[in-house]
């Protein structure tokens, strides 16, 4: 086979991956790196890199962003040596929408303004694939760039790149983004509150995207449609297009995408009043996001069911979901130190393609500094992402302090080091110990109250403290006499360079952490720069060491109530579902339990037996020795029916002098045979009713009556069958069982 026919045989597959990275992005990558293959087989390294980028989309398309980055980085560098315009577009562009969903808006600006530079140069430069156009790529660029600003809640400046990317795509009958430029458009109008555009460029959209078959954004056409029928208050046009939305998002969208669809119909359906549905809605998604294990969406969406139910006073559910909550919060915070560390670790790698790109635009620079420049850099990364991924590692205040003291002397003399945290309710600094000259030792709380310290200058000025000679810079941040007071501390009366950092999360400080050293002039800019990027980290790690702990006492005291609950409700559930004068199972629970021999009784072919059980003249028993007497004799029954050794049988209290008896399982002679066992069983108890008709003693009429239960049969014509053999029984007489099969 010559290298010809590979070749051909490489851009076929290369042309049928591209065509299925939006609707079949695994099958993408099968045949990208089959490509890839076939490439490193002939050392093709065009071919390597094309199938590298093709799998990196397809890889963004499944939601594993740090794969995608990988292979991007491995290929960029070539497109830009080799200036092939539209692939380094092509990178770019899918480098800003990574960035952008990792949250980094910042990033992605930067890369969707290299992408339009870059856009502009396609018709005149070099390119790979001679479809490619400037127009188009400009077009797509601007969509993306007004997505950014819709995210910033910047929608008038999203507006304006949203109309230019439209203007653009019109002039081809939008057969550019096959439609999606009217989609983006249309969404923006809403969140602008503009719904009659919103819903007028929905249609249009959902026309343009059919005549050009672009079923991939379907879903979100008719997400938007529901929306705006919605707030126009044509509530039959929202339920049909949420309906829609909602299964094309079963079949064909991303987790967040079907999460986020989901979200938008429970609040339509909190809008409309419909609270039970809603909440069934929002199950829904919260199952959703467990399933594709998004933690963030779990921990939101479970308080916001724990809320709902507590309001409608449904609070066992209201605990189950609060419970779920805390346990997703945790996997949150987990999930935000793994991106930590995978932020450091693509910081790091843009970093160096960032330089490798330099390096070839500025080829004349001098090689020897640009070399030892390089160096410190990625030792300083290296550090840094060492430092990151240890301390995102645990949740104990201590390791944390090892963990830097270790990495910070590292690169640089440090005699003396500490960490303390801020109690700001208190005005005080609580020290996690101190590290003087290699040794650990406890040093006493600073309260911030009393004599001016560098600690308290660092606090409130919430910013980095560098003193190279301390003997001379000290009277910028304290007194002499405060000064002083600070030499009598044996820890500081060798030191000579101090650096204090303000340690920040979501701009609070909770702490500082102190480096210092015996020599003058120790802090370089270098070592300046490394602390303040280490501080970053520390802050994030101490913080999610206090909430760590505020979250384990939270589940404790969670588990405290929750034991209180359940006590509670087996105590709400006894009251419920037993008769409380008999101390035996009520009307209540013996509908719910004969509902499920019944069905039990369906699916299985088996008969079931029910005895009807009447107290002969109960009432004449009643009204002569009175209510107790006739409460005593009720629970009396009661107790013979419950402790009958006769096998599985299940007794309620059927309501004033009434029992019954279900027998799952039994026939009709079974049931009769129980019957005539339990009046003997009566006999024992000797009760005397001198106003019986019948008997000087308490007797019992029972009605019988066995059914293989079905579908034309309902539970409460076989009672009624039953009831009339008690009937039967009374007017035969009394003390006498009458039983039939239905």
């Amino acid at each position: 086979m010559n290298e010809g026919y590979i070749r051909r045989e490489i851009k076929a597959l290369l042309e049928k991956a591209n065509s299925l990275k939006n609707t079949d992005s695994q099958r993408a990558i099968e045949l990208s790196n089959d490509a890839l293959l076939l490439s490193e087989k002939i050392e093709y390294t065009l071919g390597v890199k094309v199938a590298k980028l093709y799998m990196a989309y397809s890889y963004y398309s499944i939601g594993n962003d740090e794969k995608a980055l990988e292979l991007i980085f491995v290929s960029l560098h070539y497109f830009i040596e080799k200036g092939f315009c539209d692939l380094i577009w092509w990178e770019y562009n899918l480098l800003g929408i990574i960035f952008s969903e990792l949250g980094d808006i910042e990033k992605s600006m930067t890369f969707y303004d290299k992408a339009q530079i870059v856009a502009i140069e396609i018709d005149l430069g070099k390119r790979y694939d001679n479809k490619a156009t400037s127009k188009k790529s400009i077009m797509l660029t601007l969509n993306n760039i007004a997505e950014n600003y819709k995210l910033l809640n910047e929608y008038k400046e999203a507006l304006s790149y949203s109309e230019r990317a439209y203007d653009i795509d019109s002039l081809s009958d939008y057969s550019l983004s096959s439609g999606v430029t009217i989609l983006s458009l249309g969404e923006i109008y809403y969140l602008l509150e503009d719904y009659e555009k919103a819903n007028i460029l929905s249609y249009k959209a959902l026309k343009y995207m059919k005549r050009y078959n672009y079923t991939i954004a379907d879903a979100d056409i008719y997400k938007l449609l529901a929306q705006t029928s919605w707030k126009k208050r044509n509530y039959a046009k929202a339920d049909e297009y949420f309906y829609i939305a909602i299964n094309l998002n079963e079949k064909q969208a991303i987790p967040s995408y079907k999460i986020d669809s989901l979200l938008s119909y429970y609040e339509y359906m909190m809008d409309r009043k419909k609270i039970k549905k809603a909440i069934v809605i929002l199950i829904d998604a919260c199952n959703v996001s467990i399933k594709y294990k998004q933690h963030e969406k779990v921990s939101e969406i479970s308080m916001m069911l724990s809320i709902l139910y507590e309001k409608s006073g449904e609070y066992e559910s209201s605990f189950r979901y609060m419970k779920l909550h805390y346990k997703y919060e945790k996997k949150h915070i987990e999930d935000y130190k793994k991106n930590i560390i995978q932020s450091l670790n693509m910081k790091k790698k843009m970093l160096e393609i960032e330089k490798e790109n330099n390096r070839i635009i500025e080829k004349n620079v001098n090689l020897k500094i640009e070399s030892q420049s390089l160096q410190m850099l990625v030792e300083k990364i290296s550090i840094i992402s060492e430092l990151g991924q240890k301390i995102t590692s645990t949740l104990n205040e201590h390791s944390i302090l090892d963990i830097l003291y270790s990495s910070i002397k590292d690169f640089m003399d440090l005699s003396y080091f500490c960490i303390g945290l801020y109690d700001e309710n208190n005005s005080m600094i609580n020290y996690l110990d101190a590290i003087i000259n290699g040794k650990k030792e406890n040093i006493p709380a600073l309260s911030l109250l009393s004599k001016p310290s560098f600690t308290e200058k660092c606090i409130e000025s919430g910013e980095l403290i560098i003193i190279n000679n301390v003997s001379k810079e000290f009277p910028r941040y304290i007194n002499e006499g405060a000064f002083n007071n600070q030499l009598k501390l044996n820890y500081n009366s060798e030191l000579n360079s101090l650096m204090f950092c303000p340690l920040i999360v979501n701009a609070k400080i909770i702490g500082v952490m102190s480096i210092q050293s015996k020599g003058k002039n120790a802090f370089t800019p270098y070592h300046i720069e490394m602390v303040k990027a280490l501080s970053s980290y520390a802050a994030i790690a101490i913080n999610n060491s206090i909430k760590s702990m505020e979250l384990e006492m939270e589940v404790i005291k969670t588990k405290e109530i929750q034991i209180e609950l359940e006590k509670v409700n087996e105590i709400l559930l006894s009251l419920s579902e037993n008769d409380s004068l008999t101390g035996i199972p009520n009307r209540r629970k013996f509908d719910i339990y004969i509902n499920d021999v019944w069905e039990g009784s369906i699916r299985e072919r088996n008969s079931l037996s029910l005895l009807i059980i009447d107290i002969d003249y109960f009432k004449e028993y009643n009204d002569n020795f009175g209510h107790l007497e006739g409460d005593n004799c009720l629970a009396r029954v009661a107790s013979i029916l419950a402790n009958l050794n006769n096998g599985p049988y299940f007794v309620a209290r059927f309501g004033g002098d009434e029992f019954v008896v279900l027998l799952p399982e039994s026939s009709i002679d079974y049931a009769i045979k129980f019957g005539e066992n339990l009046r003997i069983k009566l006999k024992t108890l000797n009760i005397r009713h001198k106003f019986s008709e019948i008997s000087d003693r308490i007797t019992l009429s029972i009605g019988i009556s066995s059914v293989f239960p079905n579908e034309n049969i309902t539970i409460n014509e076989f009672i009624r069958k039953v009831d009339n053999e008690l009937y039967i029984a009374k007017r035969n007489g009394r003390n006498r069982i009458s039983a039939d099969v239905y």
